[in-house]
């Protein structure tokens, strides 16, 4: 056994000296240095003074001029060391805080604010990291936003009140693409039941057949009111225009042959609306009182009866009036003729 560590000492001893010797790094006036990394690859602890190739000495060593004793080196770090340290720490809490603000800026779509507020080394890191993570929110944000347009879109297909999700509500830019959507939906979905109520509405007023509607939003049973109304006017329309027709054709007015008494107002309303007869019948009449040969003028055709009958009053009237003027003529010259036989009988006597 004594044989054994007897063999194994100079091979540990050899070790360890190998192992100062191949440890890489500059060494002080001493002789060694601080270990700052892969310290425990080299069985040394973190910030570790040690020599080098037999730099320093014990504490037995003494000065060449006989003085006191050496003394180690301090474990403190130089002030070099310490600043060096501060700008690597300074810079990495800037990265972080950085892109942590990047990132909200980024997915809540705010204005971009890259100014950090610190040391040079602090703003540096925040100000590159800032960047990348606005980026990056921005894109979540972008994809979530495609989705949340789609759930609202979906939900403004199906009805018209507004729930908005609790994961869209923290997000001003989320819970916007989700209404804007759904109001979007709930409009397509309204402009669609609108056309379709509305031509409904229209054919059931031009057969004046009216539908009980129940259970619908306001302004579907309004598009079918307004549908029905066009519909009616042009259904009514048709009886006002066959009144508006016979008054060329006939001099009094009479009831058609109809049933509802609603068509039949409507009917006397376009016979009574006519004023364009009473122009024929006044230039018929001032043809006849003119004495002039009956002549129906073509643009009047399609009121031969109208025209004909008040020709006939008219020339009625010019013949009376002829007769009358006849006569008046007449009794003048009798007076004229009984006032010279009355003179002459006179002046005889």
């Amino acid at each position: 056994m004594k044989k054994k560590v007897a063999i194994l000492m100079p091979i540990l001893t050899f070790s360890i000296a190998t192992s100062s010797l191949a440890h890489p790094g500059n060494t002080d006036g001493n002789g060694g240095h601080y270990c700052r990394t892969n310290c425990a690859k080299w069985g040394l602890a973190d910030g570790e003074y040690h020599y080098h190739n037999g730099g320093g000495g014990s504490s037995n060593d003494s000065s060449s001029n006989g003085g006191g004793s050496s003394s180690s080196p301090s474990n403190e770090p130089s002030p070099a060391e310490i600043a060096a340290q501060k700008e690597a720490t300074d810079r990495a809490n800037g990265e972080k805080e950085g892109y942590d603000s990047g990132y909200a800026d980024g997915y809540a779509a705010a204005s971009k604010s890259a100014q950090g507020s610190g040391t040079d080394s602090y703003n540096e890191g925040y100000k590159t990291e800032y960047e990348k993570g606005y980026t990056e929110g921005e894109e979540k944000l972008k994809a979530e936003k495609i989705t949340a347009q789609k759930e609202g879109s979906a939900l403004g297909q199906k009805t018209d009140t507004l729930s908005v999700p609790d994961k869209y509500i923290e997000n001003a830019a989320l819970k916007d693409a989700f209404t804007a959507a759904f109001n979007k939906a709930v409009k397509d979905r309204d402009e669609v039941a609108i056309a379709k109520y509305t031509d409904m509405g229209y054919e059931d007023g031009l057969q004046d057949m009216r539908q009980t509607l129940d259970n619908m939003k306001e302004s579907y049973h309004q598009a079918y009111e307004d549908g029905f109304k066009k519909g009616l006017a042009e259904f009514k329309n048709k009886y006002v225009q066959q009144g508006y027709n016979a008054a060329f054709t006939t001099l009094k007015y009479q009831a058609p042959n109809i049933d509802d008494e609603k068509y039949i107002a409507w009917y006397k309303e376009g016979f009574e609306s006519n004023k364009e007869v009473l122009k024929i019948q006044e230039a018929a009449f001032e043809l006849g009182n003119s004495g002039e040969e009956y002549a129906l003028p073509e643009k009047y055709e399609h009121a031969e009866v109208v025209f004909k009958h008040y020709y006939d009053k008219g020339l009625e009237q010019h013949e009376k009036e002829s007769a009358q003027a006849a006569a008046g003529l007449g009794f003048i010259g009798l007076a004229w003729f009984a006032r010279r036989f009355y003179v002459a009988k006179k002046s005889i006597g």
